[in-house]
C-alpha cells in the first residue's frame, strides 16, 4: 500500500467535497462554496493523503494573524481508510508545517458529542478549553481544542 501526503490540487477539489459531505451531517458539511472559501484564503493550507494513488483525506487548516496561532479547520477521512492511521497521518504532517513557521498554538473545534473525534484529538495532546454554545448551524455545541505546539527538531544539511 503506498502512501503520500501531499498538498492539494485544483483538480482534486470535486472529490474533497464529496468527502467532506460523507463525514458530516448535511447541515454541518461544508457545501463546495463554503470548502473553496476555507481552501481560497491566502492563509489557508489543504493536505491531502492518497493510497495507491486514491484521495483517502484531506486535513485544512489556516494560519491566523502573526502565524503565532492556526486553526484546524476540517480533518476528513473517508469511511474505508478510517483507523487506518491517515487522520494521523495528515495531523502529524501539517503540525510539521506549522512549526516551520514557528506557529506555537494549534486549534479547532469539534462537536461535544462526537467521542471519536474528542478521543482522537486528546490522545494527540489538544485539550478542551471551553465550550462554543450553539457552534454549528443545527445547533449543537461545539469544544474549542487547542495543543500547543514546540518546536520540532529540523535536520540540517550541511
Amino acid at each position: 500500500m503506498k502512501r503520500l501526503i501531499r498538498p492539494a490540487l485544483p483538480d482534486d477539489f470535486t472529490t474533497l467535497v464529496a468527502i467532506d459531505q460523507s463525514c458530516f451531517e448535511e447541515d454541518v458539511a461544508y457545501d463546495a462554496y463554503e470548502l473553496r472559501y476555507f481552501m481560497s484564503q491566502s492563509s489557508a493550507t489543504t493536505l491531502v493523503a492518497e493510497v495507491d494513488g486514491a484521495i483517502a483525506g484531506f486535513l485544512l487548516f489556516e494560519i491566523r494573524g502573526a502565524q503565532s496561532g492556526a486553526t484546524l479547520v476540517t480533518l476528513d477521512v473517508t469511511d474505508i481508510y478510517r483507523n487506518a492511521g491517515i487522520g494521523s497521518a495528515l495531523l502529524a504532517h501539517s503540525e510539521e508545517l506549522l512549526a516551520n513557521h514557528h506557529t506555537t498554538c494549534y486549534r479547532l473545534q469539534v462537536d461535544t458529542t462526537n467521542s471519536v473525534a474528542l478521543e482522537f484529538y486528546s490522545r494527540r495532546g489538544f485539550h478542551v478549553v471551553r465550550t462554543l454554545r450553539h457552534y454549528y448551524p443545527n445547533g449543537a455545541d461545539a469544544y474549542l481544542m487547542e495543543k500547543r505546539l514546540g518546536a520540532l527538531t529540523r535536520v540540517h544539511e550541511g
